[in-house]
């Protein structure tokens, strides 16, 4: 696989991981502090008078306010209403804690409920893209597309995306209670969960019907790449004639995972970019000669973001496969993490990815060439998979591959 860089960034995109922080993990970008940044190439406001009030105010509190406050108080707080301005729910400053936190969720280990959440652009609501499997939140019960409405006393109304996935982090086996308002149900529905140290094992593989590879991704982090190598390795000593990818309610993860992943599965070619606001191309991401040569079939549903749109995307641009299932969820953009002194941090979105196409998926999701009734997929991570309706289209669809030689 080869990246084509323009300009070194910390990409960190998708939807927002509850608790492994973002849903938009990367472990192999690289940082930027504010402090490498030359002062040729800063960009300060065009009238000084601009920045006066800021300065005004941090020096009435400072010779008036009834206690003494640090200046560093002030200017994280200042940092924070700047960022807040830009009522980006992608974008977000963290103090010394949370940036710590942060790290390390994206290092695939972190405390606690185990939620994917992103924010409903219509409403403004917390909503829940996926419980991840095998944690309190999905052995609870919760579900995708569940909105959060509380946890213990906090109203989440009005509240950032940041601001719920702290309210839920915390220590292993502290209890959290999450209230939660389900499409269909009258009644708020209230969850009482403990607190875990979350772990997770991102792939599962294994052979159905004696010929048909089954990989599914419930999420992209640092290990996935070789997770996914490895079931490729194991399909094809078992001969599989054809591959099924499941990529239902993956809420994305590392971009540099999923093109990863996309190169394990595509021929050479562009997998994404990404663009700037000005249309600048910031990286471009190429994967090499190997491929699979057998038919494949992705499934993706509405809860499919971020990561696993940029794989669907691509092998539905390189007509490598055929998409099955509903329109993913549409969540394109990029965030840079930067490192501020003190141990503090900003999260900011700076770009969007484009697929091979140029299409941007961002608000638009992908179209699958094949859509299923939403009422038959299953949407849990418990229903087994003799009982997966959409499952069994899939394998029907790919059968009439394996039978025409078709790939």
């Amino acid at each position: 696989m080869k990246n084509v860089n323009k300009r070194i960034i910390f990409t960190v995109f998708a939807v927002t991981v509850l608790c492994v922080f973002s849903f938009y993990l990367g472990l192999s970008f690289k940082t930027m502090p504010l402090s490498a940044l030359k002062e040729s190439n800063l960009i300060l406001p065009e009238k000084k008078d601009e920045i006066a009030p800021l300065l005004e105010v941090m020096n009435y509190i400072k010779g008036k306010y009834v206690k003494d406050v640090p200046d560093s108080v002030l200017v994280q707080g200042a940092i924070k209403g700047m960022v807040d301005a830009l009522n980006d729910p992608y974008s977000v400053y963290m103090d010394s804690n949370e940036f710590e936190d942060f790290i390390s969720s994206i290092n695939g280990s972190f405390e606690g409920v185990g939620l994917s959440l992103a924010v409903d652009e219509k409403t403004g609501n917390i909503i829940v893209i996926s419980p991840i499997e095998g944690t309190p939140a999905q052995k609870a019960g919760i579900l995708p597309r569940d909105v959060i409405v509380k946890v213990d006393d906090v109203n989440l109304k009005g509240k950032s995306l940041d601001e719920a996935v702290k309210l839920l982090r915390g220590k292993k086996g502290t209890k959290v209670t999450v209230y939660i308002e389900r499409p269909g149900v009258k009644d708020i529905l209230k969850f009482e969960l403990i607190r875990d140290n979350i772990k997770i094992k991102t792939v599962k593989y294994q052979l159905i019907e004696n010929n048909i590879g089954y990989i599914r991704i419930s999420f992209f982090d640092t290990y996935t790449p070789q997770e996914v190598a490895d079931a490729l390795k194991y399909i094809k000593l078992k001969k599989a004639k054809a591959l099924i990818l499941d990529l239902r309610n993956n809420p994305g993860g590392s971009l540099d995972s999923a093109v990863k992943v996309a190169d394990l599965l595509l021929g050479k070619g562009l997998i994404v970019y990404t663009e700037d606001k000005n249309k600048n191309r910031l990286e471009e991401f190429y994967s090499d000669e190997n491929k699979i040569n057998i038919p494949l079939a992705v499934l993706v549903n509405e809860n499919s973001a971020s990561a696993s749109e940029i794989v669907a995307g691509a092998i539905k641009d390189f007509k490598a496969g055929i998409i099955l299932g509903e329109k993913t969820f549409g969540k394109g953009t990029v965030q840079e993490l930067v490192p501020l002194a003190g141990g503090a941090g900003i999260k900011l979105t700076i770009a969007k990815y484009f697929l091979p196409s140029g299409q941007s998926i961002d608000g638009k999701g992908i179209i699958p060439d094949i859509t299923f009734k939403k009422e038959q997929n299953p949407g849990d991570f418990n229903s087994p998979l003799d009982n997966d309706i959409w499952l069994k289209k899939a394998m029907e669809v790919i059968k009439n591959k394996i039978n025409t030689g078709s790939y």
